[in-house]
């Protein structure tokens, strides 16, 4: 995935599903590098990869 469009999701609730959309997070963005994604759980912070990634749900 494009890191500046990744960029662009900072500080945004997300839905973030893997390849085969079974199994997902839900976090708030607080940073993107490279090819990485580090959200914010509600207990949790979590460092995804990027290139894992089939889906992005952007709640409003």
């Amino acid at each position: 995935m494009a890191s500046q469009l990744l960029s662009e999701l900072i500080g945004k609730e997300v839905q973030l599903y893997g390849e085969g959309g079974i199994s997902g997070f839900a976090g708030k963005v607080i940073a993107v590098e490279e090819n990485l994604i580090k959200i914010e759980e509600k207990r949790n912070i979590r460092i995804i990869n990027a290139d894992m990634i089939a889906q992005i749900k952007i709640k409003k």
